[in-house]
């Protein structure tokens, strides 16, 4: 019996222990208190608000509560140090997450875990976060966490509280653009300040001293209102929905006759937020000068000065203005698969729907691979980027893959599953995913520049809208039970959201594409019945809407693809059409649509296992 309570006396579960090891300085309290053992001693700090670490002395019985392991230490015969490994006061925990760049070191320190990193930050000059490792156990220190970050599995990283990459505006506040559902309960304008740097597409928020209310935010938007009650901070160099281009400048496309004066790059994305039809804006930080664009035009040029930055929503559409009149090249380009039903890294097997990033990299959801295929600009071969490992519904499996799209903010994809899940998954290196909404018999996705997750589920023959952390979301189209009244959807299928948040839907068993309206209740029918005429559809799949307007769909079975103009009742072939067939001019069951930035139009043609490209003329 006296050897097991020796034993229990000199162990501390959840505590790293370090023997001949004292840590000076971070003590709660201002005299040590006197404990007979080791066990004892962090007993006391486990229930002491604020302890992570401790000093104890075998010797003079003397327990020192520590708030955090400070520098580290210093080797002393007498002490015994304790302190829990995955702790640091004074950090924002966020796992899975790797901050990009701003590196202090050239290379990554080796550290034990995750509060041995945390240490090393706090006593390093400059060093405001960082990214701790566990697999390798390395420690990257960061100068600051301003870029934001990507998902990783592997990766944990530590944000200080000091806030330093947020402009405050005192007596502000941001109205909407809000990424949960209620505010957060937090002390201090620094607690709120840490939680939105350390939440995935928070670029601004808004505290209140006197409730303590923390709402976190996607950007700025149409910036606010004066209040009494309200402190604003926002990232200075980040705007979400809008991805960012350095020494870069758009010629033309103007919306004014001249520019405006902003006082940084974020502010100037929010006044083109707030401007009907700006899609794009170019920034001068020398001159605070701020244009707002349509569009990208043809993309611009290099230079020293400007930074410009565009809208990535709505997700797969294109950046640059298509012209009503506008003609694709009648013969398609295979940028994906080609070569027979398979399961190599040169073939496809089903595919169904895909994403094309500003890299022109195309992703694929292989559905009788239970895969999604990354192919680059120019490859011959693809890579499993998800899945892959066999159909199941374990983390590092996908079963029949319906839909694939990514997620800017988080640097992730999004994935419908046959599992009856939604999956995000580490766009790079990523080895298993995450579920974030179950029950749901996801077919389509898509996401606006808020966050918001919408997805169709098929069953239901209804729409639902996902804020980020919801499980249950809410039902924006559809809902009302199978049938082809204007509430109603019959297996719906894809779906596009647009810059009014008015949701496409292409309703499957009723041959027609419906628009909802934000906030409406029932949907309108923008086409005209099943058929093969010009005016009709057959089945269709894939929907997208351009900046004009302009609706184009996925003719499933007849082998085309169409569009029309906004308030135009003629329906237009603009490729396919030809019959079924396996040639460069003809499809055999076209699925999924998008466009890259350039106004190129992809075509997922599903009985040819292939991914078409058709340039625009």
């Amino acid at each position: 019996m006296e050897l097991l309570l020796k034993g229990i006396a000199n162990t501390c579960s959840d505590f790293v222990r370090k023997d001949a090891w004292d840590i000076p300085g971070n003590d709660i309290l201002s005299s040590s208190v006197q404990q007979p053992d080791y066990a004892s001693c962090c007993l006391q700090c486990q229930t002491t608000p604020g302890c992570v670490a401790f000093t104890y002395s075998p010797s003079s019985h003397g327990c020192l509560l520590k708030t955090s392991i400070g520098s580290g230490g210093i080797s002393t015969g007498d002490k015994i140090t304790g302190y829990i490994p995955n702790t640091c006061s004074g950090f924002v925990r966020k796992d899975n997450w790797d901050i990009s760049g701003n590196d202090i070191l050239p290379s990554p320190l080796q550290e034990p875990d995750y509060a041995s990193c945390c240490s090393k930050c706090e006593t390093t000059s400059e060093c405001v976060a960082f990214t701790y490792s566990q697999s390798s156990q390395q420690c990257s220190l960061k100068a600051n966490s301003c870029s934001g970050g990507t998902s990783a599995g592997d990766r944990i990283s530590g944000y200080n509280r000091d806030c330093s990459c947020f402009v405050r505006k005192d007596n502000w506040n941001i109205l909407g653009n809000d990424i949960l559902t209620s505010p957060l309960q937090e002390p201090d304008y620094a607690s709120c300040c840490s939680e939105c740097q350390a939440t995935s597409g928070c670029f601004a928020f808004t505290y209140s001293p006197s409730n303590k209310q923390c709402s976190l935010k996607t950007s700025m938007g149409n910036e606010g209102n004066s209040t009494g009650d309200r402190i604003t901070g926002y990232n200075s160099n980040m705007c979400g929905g809008f991805l960012r281009i350095d020494n870069w400048d758009i010629s033309g496309n103007d919306i004014l006759p001249f520019p405006g004066q902003q006082s940084d790059y974020a502010s100037c994305c929010s006044q083109c937020q707030a401007t009907y039809r700006c899609a794009a804006f170019t920034y001068s930080p020398s001159s605070q000068q701020c244009l707002l664009k349509t569009s990208m035009g043809s993309g611009g040029n290099a230079t020293t000065d400007n930074i410009t930055g565009y809208s990535i929503y709505p997700l797969r559409g294109s950046s640059t203005d298509i012209l009503p009149n506008a003609l694709w090249q009648q013969n398609g380009i295979t940028v994906a698969g080609g070569n027979g039903e398979g399961n190599g890294t040169n073939q496809l097997n089903g595919p169904v729907a895909l994403y094309v990033d500003d890299n022109q990299a195309i992703y694929v959801a292989d559905v009788l691979n239970d895969r999604i295929m990354e192919w680059k600009l120019g490859a011959t071969n693809g890579q499993v980027v998800a899945g892959g490992n066999g159909r199941g519904n374990g983390a590092n499996q996908l079963n029949s893959p319906a839909d694939v799209i990514i997620d800017k903010e988080t640097d992730s994809l999004i994935i419908c599953d046959g599992n009856g899940r939604v999956v995000r998954w580490p766009r790079r290196n990523g080895t298993s995913g995450e579920t974030i909404i179950s029950n749901i018999s996801c077919v389509g996705l898509t996401i606006d520049e808020k966050g918001f997750l919408y997805v169709v589920d098929r069953i239901r023959n209804e729409v639902r809208r996902y804020r980020r952390g919801e499980s249950q979301g809410t039902v924006i189209a559809g809902g009302n039970g199978q049938g082809n009244r204007l509430n109603q959807l019959s297996s719906p299928q894809y779906v596009f959201v647009d810059r009014d948040h008015s949701v496409y839907v292409s309703d499957y068993y009723n041959h027609r594409v419906m628009k909802w309206e934000e906030g409406a209740k029932e949907g309108i029918d923008v086409t005209s019945g099943q058929g093969n005429s010009p005016t009709q559809l057959s089945y269709p799949n894939g929907v997208v809407v351009d900046q004009l307007g302009t609706v184009y769909v996925a003719d499933y079975y007849n082998d085309r693809i169409l569009c029309w103009s906004k308030g135009v009742t003629q329906r237009t072939v603009i490729v396919g059409g030809n019959h079924y067939g396996t040639s460069s001019n003809q499809l055999a069951r076209p699925v999924g649509l998008s466009f890259d930035r350039h106004g190129n139009l992809y075509v997922v043609d599903y009985g040819n296992n292939r991914v078409q490209e058709f340039k625009i003329a």
